[in-house]
């Protein structure tokens, strides 16, 4: 066995740092790709650089064209559409009348819009037959008792604006009576007996009156009838069932009734009968209140201090099912 030296450990990583002759030509080999490679990027991108420059002065040397502003077809179209429904939505509250459908020379359907005061929105339709130039009406669905014909016969021709115009008059007409009828039932209640026609056209009120003649109270009964025309919201005339009255009372309650011509129903109700005008007043019926009983307390179950064995507070269903049987006594 020989002996060697041994090596120290810091030269042999000396030795291994060292690169041979041929990594160091590799290298630089490596570097000297490496800077061509940069040369041509640098040249492409010069390259690019004047390929835009040139795109962009052709574009600017050529002529502009004047701006126009273009737009789309379908919006101008649903812009046209909405405008459209919003006149015919204000033509038909304001007018109160719509043509729903219409076919030249085969029939013509038209809604009534009624704007008075109501939970429901209300409408009636009036389909027109034009075939072969009739003009007659073929279907409604006008209230009950609402007489059109009368209307109607005032006129050559159904289509004219001016009958269809007058239906809606008296539609307006129709439904103002009865809701001034409505409130002088609520008014009165059972101080007078209402009647009316379907249309409202003919209405009766009775009732009784009183009256301080002669320092005497003197008590009549009173039958006032009111006529309308088909078009009218104020009664056209008034009249009262005479067989039962003097010609003095009787003139006294017509000057007294010409309110009726001046407001409201219930209003001129009012102010005719009730809160003095004239000499006669409603008689009110008087009812009398039925008397209220208090419900009596439940009298509480007491001992009965004089008799022991009398116990007023047994009470049979609070007792037991279970006790002691008989055979074990």
């Amino acid at each position: 066995m020989t002996n060697t030296k041994q090596i120290k450990i810091t030269k042999l990583f000396r030795k291994a740092t060292k690169a041979s002759d041929d990594c160091q030509e590799l290298q630089e080999e490596i570097q000297e790709l490496e800077k061509q490679l940069g040369q041509k990027h640098y040249e492409l991108f010069q390259i690019q650089r004047n390929k835009y420059r040139s795109k962009s002065a052709k574009v600017n040397t050529l002529p502009k064209k004047p701006e126009v502003f273009v737009r789309p077809q379908i919006i101008m179209l649903q812009n046209s559409i909405d405008t459209m429904k919003k006149n015919l939505e204000l033509t038909s509250m304001v007018s109160g009348m719509e043509v729903q459908s219409y076919v030249s020379g085969e029939l013509c359907c038209i809604v009534y819009h009624l704007q008075h005061d109501s939970q429901h929105q209300i409408k009636h339709c009036l389909e027109i037959d034009m075939t072969s130039g009739k003009n007659e009406i073929k279907r409604s669905s006008f209230p009950l008792g609402f007489n059109f014909k009368a209307i109607i016969d005032e006129f050559d021709n159904v289509m004219k604006p001016a009958c269809l115009g007058s239906i809606r008059k008296a539609l307006v007409a129709y439904y103002d009576r009865l809701t001034q009828f409505d409130a002088l039932k609520k008014l009165l209640n059972i101080e007078a007996k209402l009647f009316k026609k379907l249309d409202s056209s003919y209405i009766e009120i009775s009732f009784f009156a009183e009256a301080n003649v002669d320092n005497e109270c003197v008590m009549i009964p009173i039958v006032l009838i009111l006529d309308y025309d088909i078009n009218d919201i104020r009664p056209k005339t008034y009249r009262f069932n005479d067989s039962d009255l003097s010609e003095d009372i009787s003139s006294v309650l017509h000057t007294q009734c010409t309110v009726f011509r001046k407001k409201e129903l219930h209003k001129a109700f009012r102010d005719a009968f009730m809160d003095g005008i004239g000499p006669y007043k409603l008689l009110k019926q008087l009812t009398v209140d039925e008397p209220n009983y208090q419900q009596q307390r439940r009298k509480r179950f007491r001992p009965n201090k004089h008799n022991p064995h009398n116990d007023d507070t047994f009470l049979p269903e609070e007792c037991s099912d279970q006790g002691d049987n008989d055979d074990d006594i």
